[in-house]
């Protein structure tokens, strides 16, 4: 679970790459065969903190990481704060975010026309944090982030991941891939 204050894609990134690289190998291997599923909620991850539940923080402080918790009995607080809803915002075409380590970023490119406020947050942490688990990226290597209003699929066939799911119109579409 991820709850979350306001969307700052620094945060989000960075926290996703950390929370997801700090697995025990046991927890990693769960969480990927349950498809990395996530939820995101709203409230303030300052009203966490101090919880043995919040592994991660993002640097900014706007989204906290819990658990993995398990699905079948999930905190209580779950129930108390509203999943993530809504429009998404305008983003700008392109977004760079250093890394621990130095070097040519990692390029993720997001296919956004159409998708609500979670379908972007769900598309792009599972593309973090599966490329992560597959060891397609390195969780302090830099990234850069593409929005785009469509992918075009011969690109990522080229590409270390990417992420290919159902549209509102029932047919399979690119949302991410890692080039």
């Amino acid at each position: 679970m991820v709850v979350m204050r306001r969307l700052d894609l620094g945060d989000l990134v960075h926290g996703a790459l950390e929370f997801t690289g700090g697995l025990s190998p046991e927890e990693a291997d769960i969480w990927y065969r349950n498809w990395t599923r996530t939820r995101f909620l709203l409230g303030n991850p300052h009203n966490l903190l101090g919880s043995p539940a919040v592994r991660t923080v993002g640097p900014g402080g706007h989204l906290a990481w819990l658990g993995p918790v398990d699905v079948a009995r999930p905190p209580g607080l779950s129930r108390l704060l509203k999943p993530v809803t809504g429009r998404l915002p305008e983003l700008p075409p392109s977004v760079h975010l250093p890394g621990e380590r130095r070097g040519a970023p990692c390029e993720i490119r997001i296919a956004c026309r159409g998708l609500t406020t979670a379908g972007y947050l769900i598309h792009l942490h599972h593309t973090l944090a599966e490329a992560v688990l597959l060891g397609k990226i390195d969780p302090r290597t830099p990234v850069r982030l593409v929005h785009v209003p469509d992918l075009d699929d011969e690109s990522a066939l080229s590409s270390a991941y990417a992420r290919v799911h159902y549209g509102a119109d029932g047919t399979l579409r690119l949302y991410t891939f890692v080039a």
